[in-house]
């Protein structure tokens, strides 16, 4: 699929207006969300979510390594809370399972 060059602009200036409208509403109507109850413990869970709905299929792809390594990263940041160490561990989790396993 190929845009001309007045509907890729207008696909452009479209979507910075969907993005900016998202963040202006956000700003404008987030202190009237309440502060307690179902609404305010979806809206605490919603960060969550979001990443695990990112994440899991990536892992469920990246198969048996790439479950290795999310759990070797999850326990290295909650022992030591560095990143990058936990980055660097699953990264070498990954390689050598990949090594051992041949894929």
């Amino acid at each position: 699929m190929t845009l001309s060059g007045g509907n890729a602009w207008a696909v452009i200036v479209l979507a910075a207006l969907f993005v900016y409208s998202i963040r202006f509403l956000g700003m404008a109507f987030g202190s009237r969300l309440p502060k307690n109850g179902p609404v305010k413990r979806a809206m605490d869970a919603l960060p969550g979510t979001i990443f695990a709905a990112l994440v899991f299929p990536g892992l469920a792809e990246a198969g048996l390594p790439g479950m290795a390594a999310a759990g070797v990263i999850f326990l290295a940041v909650r022992k030591t809370g560095s990143v990058f160490l936990a980055m660097i561990l699953g990264m070498g989790t990954v390689a050598l399972l990949r090594a051992v396993t041949g894929n």
